[in-house]
């Protein structure tokens, strides 16, 4: 064996066992005995490339490949080069010359496979890793390619069998732990998900779209330190990235720190001004904080989220920005639940001050309460013909046009009422006269992003029923008769849900109560609105919250890696 060659396979030795430093001198050495040696060229454009010098590494293997141009491992190596920096078509080039040199080589096919991934090629990119692994059926780059090219086609019921077959064939194969767990992430199987991260994680915890999409997970389950010690460890190998940042601040606002939370929203705004949903979770944090001409400002941001861009209305009107009209019609429209147009009618008899009429549009089972605000003029079901109007407003811009402050939040209770009439139709429904009356609410809409956070269920309201001399009355419309039969309480409490038409009848039944008992939910809202006892019941979590806003998470969207497989041929 020549001295050149045994100090080649001495410097590989330590290049194989990570003492970079030392095989760089090895290579060093060799190639100032033997300037010419290709081998030593290339071994030590791959240690340039560990080291993420590209520029040197591929001068190196350049050089490598002139020395000796046939060798089908140099061609591979400048490829992933290439493909590193993102020269995609020139490392396409680089592959099918080592698979030209190499015909049939199961690794040059997979690489080729990831090449063409990594130029949007994906059908092209599935043929090859198709044909790598009937070559290799055991080589688990060409299944990790075949499952990422699977994915990029939909293809998901050919995916997962590729990726379970790279763990299958290297257990701590962090990559494609990771795909696992964003397929099922994807089908809303967090729970599998959970443990694809985790276990990635376990093998890489730099693999920052794990962490992420773990955080995310953790998030929507309340689980919410934990999703902040994620999200830390996302930014600490990935510190730009907005998305993160925005929804570490939704974790912290939903903790009760929305000091943290808005430092959180700040920077994510710094790396990406424009995202929508950013801004309107930083509105209302600042709300939160009792910064209200900032927030309202800022809440505007809402109507290009993704969620208010779809219900957005171009309209034949400017929109009033309060100031005195005397001549005008504003038309006010309501646009999210029934508890934020209850809550926010309080701005009504303010506006009619300022205005010569005012229009309500708000869905029907609201009409007849929002047509006996003061100063309302006339209330139009939401879908009816628009009257003709001089501007318009929708509900939750109020505040800002009123230029509101913790001082100016209108506080003339009740602002809403019922008919006399009405009124007495309910008495003998509710019955309990003499006694102390109670309604309860245990559950709001389905339809709510939070609903199973912000509602206890009747269950929770079981020890209350046992309590001597109250006349319980059941408020609730969704599930009710189902519920109370489900848990035997069909005889604690008066049901009046199933009869409640729309929320002037609630409303009604409301006059006839000593207490409201409810979640945070539209119920709790005409309540308060028409002067009437109510104890919220808020979860630890809602009960820093600023009343009925939803924090919404920034891109509850899987976080993907734009590389695939990386692999090193000596």
């Amino acid at each position: 064996m020549s001295d050149v060659t045994a100090q080649l396979q001495n410097a590989i030795q330590l290049h194989q066992s990570g003492c970079l430093d030392e095989a760089g001198e090895a290579y060093g050495d060799i190639l100032r005995t033997d300037p010419g040696h290709a081998d030593a060229h290339h071994l030590l454009g791959l240690l340039a490339f560990q080291r993420a010098a590209f520029d040197e590494a591929l001068n190196l293997i350049d050089k490598a490949i002139t020395l000796h141009s046939e060798a089908a491992m140099y061609h591979s190596n400048r490829g992933r080069v290439l493909k590193a920096v993102g020269e995609n078509r020139a490392a396409v080039s680089a592959f099918a010359r080592a698979l030209y040199l190499q015909p049939g080589d199961p690794a040059s096919l997979s690489d080729l496979a990831g090449a063409h991934l990594d130029s949007g090629e994906t059908e092209t990119a599935m043929l090859f890793a198709n044909r790598a692994v009937e070559l290799s059926p055991d080589l688990v780059p060409a299944h990790y390619n075949y499952g990422l090219a699977a994915t990029a086609l939909k293809q998901f019921s050919s995916a997962q069998p590729a990726f379970e077959r790279c763990v299958e064939l290297a257990p701590h194969f962090a990559p494609a732990l990771f795909e696992l767990g964003c397929l099922h992430q994807a089908e809303n199987n967090d729970d599998l998900a959970e443990t694809y991260y985790r276990s990635a994680i376990a093998v890489d915890p730099a693999l920052f779209e794990a962490q992420a999409n773990l955080g995310n997970i953790l998030r929507t389950r309340s689980i919410l330190e934990e999703a902040v010690f994620h999200y830390d460890a996302a930014l600490a190998e990935a510190p730009d990235h907005a998305t993160v940042h925005g929804n570490r601040g939704v974790a912290l606002q939903e903790l009760g720190d929305p000091v943290g939370a808005l430092c959180a929203y700040e920077r994510a705004l710094e790396l990406d001004p424009e995202n929508a949903e950013t801004q309107r979770n930083r509105a209302q944090v600042l709300l939160q904080m009792g910064r209200l001409p900032e927030g309202w400002a800022a809440f505007e941001w809402r109507w290009k989220t993704q969620h208010f861009a779809e219900i957005y209305r171009d309209w034949p009107c400017p929109q009033w920005d309060g100031r005195s009209q005397a001549n005008a019609t504003v038309l006010v429209h309501a646009e999210q639940g029934f508890g934020d147009t209850i809550q926010f009618a309080r701005y009504l008899p303010a506006m009619a001050a300022r205005v010569r009429r005012v229009l309500v549009e708000c869905p029907a089972p609201l009409t007849k309460l929002m047509a006996r605000c003061a100063g309302v003029d006339d209330v139009i079901a939401t879908s009816s013909p628009l009257p003709s109007c001089d501007y318009h407003i929708p509900m939750m811009s109020l505040p800002g046009a009123f230029a509101t402050n913790l001082d100016t939040i209108p506080r003339n209770v009740p602002y809403l009422a019922v008919p006399g009439e009405l009124r007495d139709a309910w008495s003998e429904r509710v019955g309990g006269q003499g006694q102390f009356r109670v309604g309860v609410v245990w559950k709001g809409s389905h339809h709510h992003q939070r609903n199973t956070w912000r509602s206890p269920g009747l269950a929770a309201f079981q020890p209350l029923f046992d309590v001597q001399g109250v006349h319980w009355v059941s408020l609730q419309k969704d599930d009710e008769a189902s519920d109370l039969r489900t848990l035997k309480m069909t005889s604690k409490l008066v049901a009046l849900g199933g009869q409640l038409r729309d929320f002037s009848d609630t409303a009604a039944a409301m006059a006839h109560l000593d207490l409201i008992i409810s979640p945070d939910t539209a119920v709790a809202h005409l309540a308060g609105a028409l002067g009437r006892p109510v104890w919220l019941l808020a979860s630890l979590l809602v009960a820093h919250r600023f009343v009925n806003s939803t924090v919404h998470p920034i891109d509850n969207s899987i976080v993907k890696p734009t590389v695939s497989s990386i692999r090193f041929d000596f």
